[in-house]
């Protein structure tokens, strides 16, 4: 039987059911913008019946153990409990035996169902039993009883991949890739002399500089103070620990952290990077055949140390990205020492700013993404230097460095695809008119407390006043 072309032939007799809640507002006193505006037609797979009332089971799943000689037993919590629902109805009407026969159909059909009920709303559910009753002395009329669970999805186990240790071991590939590439250029072109050294020194000065600035970025100064306990509204939670969100976590513990501890940090990873430059700084003046290691391990370390000087993630990748860019202003000449000079500037620019890819990527495994989309913005984001870089490794017959980018490519999409597929994706709510975020968050996810969730996402002028259309989590 087609239970929704029955149950479709069904709705035009017991149009009077979307109207109980009004009804029953008048008898009692109410006000449909009250209580009763909040009751929903009940059906189950589709087929509507009148709701005469029902119960709940919820709680948890507590094993008991008791032990000799010991008064008091241990009390173990191993979950949630299976939430029951026990519905009674009816239908009636002069259709009332179609009415029926469509919903034994709806009940004999396999697999979990949609069950709407007037308070708890929609639900998906596996029917445990279904009665149907009829007196005699009530003609054209059947009353209904439904025990239903709520279900989830069958779920087998399934093996994960630490994801970031992943990610971790393809950056420090890419820089040890990167590395040796830079060391066949320039074990070349040292051989020209003091010119080309000098050429070394003006990039690495020009880069170092560029990244000191960059720290002082005042958006991430402000960042300094998203990580403190307590709740400061809007301003509230990074890319690290967010606060709004429940679907990601993260294992960072700043309960302890105070405004005096954040800066103290921030001073130290702040004279980080300086002493990263000046180290950086003294391997360029001594670069010669033997001290390349140096050279690169010193790239490298200014790499890290800005990556540990930005608290947030979110921080770390906008200002990586911008240290990504940055190209080399030396003049050059078309003798054979220029030459020699501007492949020394392009092999110090591969080897910075593939670095910093290397420091992006990592970045993005502390990102905790609030959706899906947000998790496929960031990975697009990342994804665009790493190709970009890999366009350029292929042009240059790079082959260490194109196969460590490829790898490096793979496991971000891994990463942020395994963190990102279990949360909701954002969607746009559109409303009749401006409500407070208190009435938004009860009307989307039922849970008012998530107010303050809605506000940081849709960030209207005041929590009272939300615009009449706006994006947010979808569940």
């Amino acid at each position: 039987m087609n239970i929704g072309g029955g149950a479709g032939a069904v709705l035009g007799t017991t149009s009077g059911i979307s109207n109980l809640a009004s009804s029953l507002a008048a008898r009692l006193g109410g006000s449909a913008g009250s209580y009763f505006d909040e009751l929903r037609p009940a059906s189950f797979r589709g087929v509507p019946f009148v709701s005469l009332g029902g119960e709940g089971g919820f709680g948890r799943r507590n094993e008991l153990h008791e032990y000799p000689l010991r008064d008091t037993p241990w009390v173990e919590d191993i979950g949630r409990g299976t939430r029951r629902f026990r519905v009674f109805g009816f239908v009636v009407g002069d259709d009332v035996i179609a009415q029926r026969d469509v919903m034994i159909a709806a009940c004999e059909a396999p697999g979990t169902g949609a069950l709407v009920h007037p308070t708890f709303g929609r639900r998906e559910v596996s029917l445990m039993d279904f009665r149907s009753i009829e007196r005699w002395e009530k003609g054209r009329y059947f009353e209904f009883e439904f025990e239903f669970i709520e279900g989830g999805p069958r779920v087998f186990p399934a093996a994960s991949v630490a994801s970031e240790s992943v990610v971790a071991a393809a950056a420090q590939g890419l820089n040890l890739a990167a590395a040796l590439n830079f060391a066949s250029t320039a074990l070349t072109a040292i051989a020209y002399g003091s010119a080309v050294l000098g050429a070394v020194v003006d990039t690495a000065v020009g880069w170092y500089t560029y990244a000191k600035n960059i720290v002082g970025d005042a958006r991430n100064l402000f960042r300094l103070l998203t990580n403190l306990p307590g709740d400061f509204g809007r301003f509230s939670g990074s890319a690290t620990v967010p606060t709004f969100s429940k679907y990601p976590s993260s294992s960072v513990d700043t309960s302890g952290a105070t405004v005096v501890s954040l800066t103290n940090a921030a001073t130290i990873s702040r004279a980080n990077v300086g002493t990263a430059a000046d180290t950086l700084n003294a391997a360029a003046q001594a670069l010669d055949a033997a001290t390349i290691d140096d050279f690169t391990a010193a790239v490298q370390g200014m790499t890290t140390a800005v990556l540990g000087a930005t608290t947030d993630p979110a921080d770390s990748i906008r200002l990586l990205t911008s240290l990504a860019g940055f190209l080399p202003s030396g003049v050059t000449t078309a003798s054979a020492i220029g030459s020699a000079m501007s492949d020394m500037q392009t092999a110090c620019s591969d080897l910075f700013r593939r670095s910093t890819i290397a420091a992006v990527a990592t970045a993005a495994t502390s990102y905790q993404p609030t959706s899906s989309d947000d998790a496929a913005r960031v990975r697009g984001q990342v994804l665009d230097l790493i190709d970009s870089e890999m366009d350029l490794a292929g042009d240059q017959c790079a082959d260490e460095t194109y196969e460590a980018l490829r790898t490096l490519r793979a496991a971000v999409v891994s990463d942020l695809n395994q963190r990102g597929a279990g949360l909701p994706s954002i969607r746009t709510f559109t409303f009749s008119a401006s409500l407070p975020a208190l009435t938004l968050a009860n009307r989307i996810y039922r849970d008012a407390t998530r107010a303050d969730e809605l506000v940081s996402q849709a960030d209207p002028v005041h929590p009272a006043f939300f615009p009449t259309s706006f994006r947010a989590l979808s569940t």
